[in-house]
């Protein structure tokens, strides 16, 4: 995708050292959020599914991974929406995608909850600062 590749461009230009692929799936006006286990920064925290780029993989191929390895999911489709630079990690820069993907048993790898939200009750939760950028983004969207 020309566009991301863009983005990646400039950014690694920039001297980012992290770049994160973020997943905003979306089902009957809910939103699938995680909740960070205990033992990392935020832990308890919930936030949309994510995975640090690996060297040489592409953002789209991360989404997927952030997905298929973290809660069990294959993705069906995946579109780039926004990026943006992260609240709490200097240097680090995150690609949002909307995602659909195959309905499955969740697994969980990494996360120690997961759950489907209303976007309108997504402020009752202790969010990721990062995850906060996303919800309000999402909302000029709407």
């Amino acid at each position: 995708n020309k566009f991301l590749y863009i983005l990646r461009k400039k950014f690694v230009k920039r001297g980012a050292f992290m770049l994160v692929a973020c997943g905003i799936a979306e089902r009957e006006g809910k939103l699938l959020v995680c909740k960070r286990p205990s033992g990392v920064p935020y832990a308890g925290a919930w936030e949309f599914p994510s995975e640090e780029l690996a060297e040489g993989e592409t953002l789209e191929n991360c989404v997927k991974t952030a997905f298929f390895d973290r809660i069990s999911a294959v993705l069906t489709e995946n579109c780039a929406i926004f990026a943006f630079d992260s609240a709490c990690v200097p240097g680090c820069r995150l690609f949002t995608f909307k995602v659909n993907f195959f309905e499955t048993k969740m697994s969980l790898n990494g996360y120690e909850d997961a759950r489907w939200v209303r976007k309108e009750k997504l402020c009752r939760l202790r969010l990721h600062p990062d995850s906060v950028i996303i919800v309000k983004e999402i909302e000029n969207f709407s």
